[in-house]
């Protein structure tokens, strides 16, 4: 193998996997997700799966399974596996990135609208995951907006109390890390309103053109004064709005009092 994948690299992969999952026991189910369940977003899109065990099936002879039977198959730069969250990964010569979730097929659950169910020997994997999409978003995105907003409230106005010293000292770098600390939280609280995954920007591109400009509002791009200001008042604005319901340790007035004189 050589170069970078090609579309045609991408399905002869998707069908030896599914060769693989299917020839093996221990598997009841094989389930493709991601963009590819849906028909691929573009052709650099990867493959991710979930391979559904029987009860008392071993996950970890089940990974080194389809380790030796794709690094069999393939050259691998890359493999990774991570027991304790049930996932594996692959990155083949091609760049073809290849991951696997495991789990019990009694236990089975959408966490993203788009699945498709290649085989399934229990007949009962397609329906468990239909059924669980009534509950499976208030279940993500609920517990994690509780956990952002706790995040927010106890941390957010004092980096951007920092965030108005370090511009206040010309610790300019210092500022700039502040700031993107706040965005980062801001982003955060819109992925939780919106259910979209936030973590490293992934669905963020899909939210309404008006937040995103909103945040393009925040970005720090030179090094002025007046940059960092800017930023710094939008992040505030924007930050205090999202967080308008919740009861904030400092207020956004009192903010904008510790910033008089120093910004």
């Amino acid at each position: 193998m050589s170069g970078v994948f090609t579309m045609q690299d991408r399905q002869d992969a998707l069908e030896f996997v599914i060769s693989v999952a299917s020839e093996c026991d221990r598997v009841v189910a094989l389930v493709q997700v991601g963009s590819g369940a849906v028909g691929f977003r573009d052709e650099r899109s990867d493959l991710d799966f979930v391979v559904a065990l029987d009860k008392g099936v071993s996950m970890a002879e089940t990974m080194d399974l389809m380790h030796r039977q794709i690094a069999g198959r393939y050259e691998v730069l890359y493999v990774g596996r991570d027991e304790a969250r049930h996932l594996q990964c692959f990155v083949l010569s091609n760049f073809l990135e290849i991951d696997i979730g495991y789990g019990g097929y009694e236990n089975a659950a959408a966490w993203k609208p788009a699945f498709k169910v290649l085989f399934d020997r229990s007949g009962t994997v397609e329906e468990k995951m239909v059924q669980s999409r009534a509950w499976m978003d208030d279940k993500i995105f609920g517990d994690k907006q509780q956990k952002d907003i706790a995040t927010a409230r106890s941390s957010v106005w004092l980096r951007l109390m920092h965030a108005a010293t370090a511009i206040y000292r010309g610790n300019i770098f210092r500022a700039i890390g502040e700031l993107e600390y706040v965005r980062k939280l801001y982003i955060d609280l819109l992925g939780d309103r919106y259910r979209l995954e936030s973590s490293l920007n992934r669905e963020i591109d899909r939210l309404p053109e008006a937040e995103k400009a909103a945040i393009r509002s925040t970005f720090v791009t030179g090094e002025s004064r007046e940059e960092l200001v800017s930023a710094l008042q939008n992040l505030t604005e924007l930050v205090y709005q999202e967080l308008a319901d919740i009861e904030m340790p400092i207020t956004k007035q009192m903010l904008y009092d510790y910033y008089k004189g120093i910004v």
